[in-house]
């Protein structure tokens, strides 16, 4: 069936292959993607078990930045370096200053943001950006395109993007992909951005387990969501899409299909 999730975090779930294997019923292909150093072993595993169906994409979540000591970040992108061919992607990355607020720590997760960009550009390989402002720091989105476009980037993926019409435009300009989580079930602004964006900029994603479109958005909600978004439910989203654009559904995920295996190189 068509379709893919350019990025999910599988090695996040419970019973991973499980997934994998329901997945590979309904899509095409899955963007396993980590956001810790101590996920990777994991998310290789799933690659080398599953090749035709799991790609790979190894990076650091600016939430974790501070974590790691340079040592610890030098020694994964070495790891990376290692493990070349079975990555697709360096992501996710960016700038997030709703979990970074102190400046400080703000200008460390600049500076591991430009390494890992380089690191992209050294390894022929495109980039899975993670951009959200803070409720008061409301610059994260600005400040990532800005140093996307000092550093010369080429080959992006915005996930999750949650920026203005005119950020969107401005990454779509420079040649970047935008992608759409499942939060557009339950997100107007989401659907706004989806109803502008050409379809041969767009991807489609679950960031699975989190953002489950099934989630109720009114009335009483769990203090800690239940974790139950699947890659699957990028069909949820394909049908909003759909409606909003009066295309199909098999439109859209084929679209977006086509689109993920040019920027992943997917064949």
């Amino acid at each position: 069936m068509p379709g893919i999730d350019v990025h999910c975090h599988i090695t996040h779930m419970e019973n991973p292959e499980s997934v994998v294997r329901e997945a590979m019923q309904k899509l095409s292909a899955v963007v396993t993607v980590t956001a810790e150093i101590s996920h990777a072993e994991q998310a290789l595993e799933l690659r080398s078990k599953f090749p035709d169906f799991v790609f790979v994409s190894l990076g650091l979540h600016p939430e974790y930045c501070m974590k790691y000591s340079g040592r610890e970040i030098a020694s994964y992108m070495e790891l990376i370096r290692h493990s070349r061919k079975d990555v697709c992607a360096i992501g996710e990355v960016g700038l997030d200053y709703s979990w970074i607020t102190k400046s400080d720590e703000q200008e460390r997760s600049k500076e591991i943001f430009i390494q890992m960009i380089g690191l992209a550009k050294e390894l022929g390989l495109p980039l899975e950006i993670h951009s959200r402002n803070g409720d008061k720091q409301k610059t994260a989105i600005h400040d990532t395109l800005k140093i996307l476009t000092d550093e010369d980037a080429k080959d992006v993926v915005m996930h999750c993007f949650s920026g203005s019409e005119d950020e969107m435009k401005y990454a779509i300009e420079n040649g970047y992909y935008i992608s759409f989580a499942t939060i557009i079930c339950r997100s107007r602004k989401h659907q706004r951005l989806a109803g502008i964006c050409d379809l041969g900029s767009m991807l489609l994603e679950t960031d699975s387990p989190w953002l489950d479109p099934d989630e109720p958005t009114h009335g009483v909600r769990q203090a800690v969501p239940e974790l139950k978004n699947r890659p699957w439910k990028i069909r949820q989203s394909a049908q909003l899409i759909a409606e909003i654009k009066q295309l199909s559904m098999d439109e859209v995920l084929n679209i977006t299909e086509e689109n993920a295996k040019r920027i992943f190189r997917i064949d």
